[in-house]
């Protein structure tokens, strides 16, 4: 019997095994998360997208304060393959462990609350379009490392429906000062 050698050379049989094993460990690092709930009468179930995208930047924390800069996220969320996308704007709390916001504070609350305590500036669901208001909840959100937040949404509307979604999603901090190889913020 002939045993026949195919021919592929060690050295890209190597290389070949290297690339697939880094591009499993890449899908691996992807958003991950799950949203369930109703918005209005859409029920939402199903798994984050893998198109949601993280951006960390410095943010005065009021607007009228340009002297005062935070370090703030945008995030676009997307779950159950577009049924739910969410926009959301964080000033981040100065603490790096999980932190708890309200998704709703009243003009006074908002000109209380200070810096280190962080905020969410914005939340604005793009679909489904007929989403009825936002009446209470909360985001818990933790900076990870420099280029990743994890936390869980817990939102409340006035018709009664409500949504809980988590998100660990990895994106660009462009926040001066921060080391994206370092396992944190300084």
């Amino acid at each position: 019997m002939t045993h026949m050698t195919p021919f592929v050379s060690s050295g890209i049989r190597r290389g070949a095994t290297g690339l697939l094993l880094g591009a499993s460990l890449l899908t691996g690092c992807g958003p991950s998360g799950r949203c369930e709930g109703f918005v209005g009468g859409t029920r939402i179930q199903g798994d984050i997208d893998g198109d949601s995208m993280l951006v960390i930047r410095p943010m005065p924390f009021r607007p009228s304060n340009t002297g005062a800069y935070v370090r703030g996220a945008q995030l676009e969320l997307l779950y159950g393959d577009g049924a739910l996308r969410l926009l959301l704007e964080i000033r981040l709390p100065a603490e790096q462990d999980t932190t708890e916001l309200p998704l709703v504070l009243t003009e006074d609350e908002s000109n209380q609350r200070l810096p280190q305590d962080g905020r969410v500036s914005i939340w604005s669901i793009q679909t489904p379009t007929d989403a009825p208001e936002l009446r209470g909840g909360s985001l818990t959100v933790k900076l990870a490392d420099a280029n990743n937040l994890e936390g869980k949404i817990d939102a409340r509307f006035e018709d009664g429906s409500q949504l809980e979604c988590t998100y660990d999603v990895r994106g660009r901090n462009f926040f001066p000062g921060d080391d994206p190889t370092y396992n944190g913020p300084p």
